[in-house]
């Protein structure tokens, strides 16, 4: 009896040798694979100034808000996992600022959301203010003012987040293009607001332009018959967005709206789209011919440019669900670059081009 107790009690201490090595060896495993993605991610180091400074985005000259004197602001590049670190001095005159970043979920750091006198008191005029928050998530996102109407004003960027290193996407391309969409108005963003929080409620009417990149073209024509003054569509800084491509590769479009008011519309002449992310969230790919987007809104789609490879192809966005006062913005997908002279005013749809 005593030697069958024995050998029970021997066996159980194996057993909790065994088990203990077992939990050492996975925490050990837990504690390297932690230290290997600390070791991996980066801190990213930024340092930005707000202010106020003169731009013609879509030929028409009007105060736009700018970081380090660029509109739109600085594109964010990081890999999930990094941190990224703003040092954000607010250089306007008269007004606070706060920058939210659109798609972020702030674990742990719901101080840096950036949503004015919820989160965070608006930085004062002359003063600095860190963000400081980790990329959580791959995906396709944007950040903007979050202060009045400080977005529409220009206060706004694209914030670009790649998959871990050592990790691969989901699908393959040789190359990416960024499209940030916006719509613009020329009324400046404080008559807007006094005019919309009046009573009688004093509507703003439809955007003047639509901008790619932070770039459009107005008819200033209309500009004229209107005494508005400066606006030159021989200027260069409304000159269209020409992408250039390589022939029959595949390239990744990261397509953002921060529109205020209009829902769009996007489509490239003769080439179909393939979606494979949505709001920083991989999704079963499907084909369009043409896609919408709404404010707020971001997708990833694969196009593969076989078509007519020797030619180029515009690229269109119009308003979606309203009247079409707005004429739609306009670029190139481009395998060689085409002079702004010849650019004409076209809208193109399904494939097809219509003049306007």
């Amino acid at each position: 009896m005593k030697s069958f107790l024995f050998t029970i009690m021997q066996l159980t201490s194996e057993k909790k040798r065994t088990m203990s090595t077992s939990v050492f060896s996975c925490f050990a495993t837990l504690l390297v694979f932690g230290f290997s993605s600390l070791a991996s991610a980066k801190t990213h180091h930024l340092h930005w100034e707000v202010s106020y400074m003169f731009a013609s985005p879509d030929c028409q000259e009007k105060l736009v808000m700018a970081i380090n004197g660029q509109f739109p602001g600085p594109t964010i590049h990081a890999k999930a996992g990094d941190t990224v670190v703003v040092e954000l001095k607010n250089s306007l005159p008269t007004e606070g600022v706060v920058i939210h970043w659109h798609g972020i979920k702030q674990i742990g750091t719901p101080w840096a959301d950036g949503t004015a006198l919820i989160s965070q008191c608006p930085i004062k005029p002359d003063e600095t203010f860190v963000y400081k928050f980790q990329a959580d998530k791959a995906g396709t996102y944007f950040y903007h003012g979050h202060y009045g109407m400080q977005r529409a004003a220009g206060l706004y960027g694209l914030l670009i987040v790649d998959v871990k290193e050592g990790e691969k996407e989901k699908f393959k391309y040789d190359g990416e293009i960024n499209m940030l969409l916006s719509d613009w108005y020329h009324q400046d963003i404080y008559t807007q607001m006094v005019g919309l929080s009046s009573n009688p409620f004093r509507w703003i009417g439809e955007p003047q332009s639509l901008l790619i990149n932070g770039v459009g073209q107005f008819n200033c024509s209309l500009a004229t018959n209107q005494g508005i003054n400066k606006c030159n569509m021989e200027n260069v800084q409304c000159s269209p967005m020409v992408f250039k491509v390589m022939p029959n590769k595949t390239y990744r479009l990261r397509i953002i709206s921060t529109t205020s008011l209009s829902s769009l519309n996007l489509a490239i002449g003769n080439h179909k789209m393939t979606i494979v992310e949505a709001d920083g969230n991989y999704v079963d790919p499907f084909t369009v011919d043409d896609m919408d987007i709404y404010s707020g809104d971001s997708y990833s789609a694969l196009i593969t440019t076989d078509q007519h490879v020797s030619s180029n192809h515009w690229i269109s966005v119009g308003v979606r669900g309203r009247q079409p006062k707005t004429p739609p913005a306009l670029a190139i997908r481009a395998v060689k670059r085409i002079p702004f002279q010849r650019f004409p005013f076209r809208s193109v749809r399904n494939g097809t081009e219509t003049e306007w």
